[in-house]
């Protein structure tokens, strides 16, 4: 489930940004700006009731301005803006807890999805059944 969510915001972030380059996880040494940079940063994974399990997935998804020095704040407050009112849906995705700021001339734009999942082991649903009966004729 964690790599569907991944792919949503990677798919929000090419509808919005289609020219900036994504990265997972960490971005290597000489990267492309502008660019994007998607981190899972926690989860909270509780049993359910029936084999069911209730999930929140917090992610951090950061965005490298490719302006120079004296337009990057503009630059990021403009792609913040874009942000926060694009991921209320992520794919199929609720975003919440959606909070931005501005760190080292990056922006932090933290969110998390909640999803729930059920877990369906092989063969438990239904056994198998055996009869006796007799034919008459």
């Amino acid at each position: 489930m964690i790599s569907e969510i991944r792919q949503a915001v990677v798919g929000e972030l090419e509808t919005l940004y289609p020219t900036a380059k994504r990265y997972f996880d960490s971005v290597p040494q000489d990267f492309t700006r502008p660019s994007f940079l998607i981190t899972v940063t926690g989860q909270n994974y509780e049993k359910r009731l029936g084999g069911a399990y209730r999930s929140t997935l917090s992610l951090d998804v950061a965005y490298f301005s490719a302006a120079d020095q004296t337009g990057i704040l503009s630059d990021c407050l403009e792609v913040q803006e874009t942000l926060l009112r694009s991921f209320d849906l992520v794919g199929g995705f609720r975003a919440t807890n959606k909070n931005a700021k501005i760190t080292d001339q990056v922006l932090h734009l933290t969110f998390d999805v909640n999803y729930s999942e059920k877990k369906v082991e092989p063969g438990t649903l239904m056994g198998t059944v055996t009869t006796n009966y007799v034919l008459k004729e």
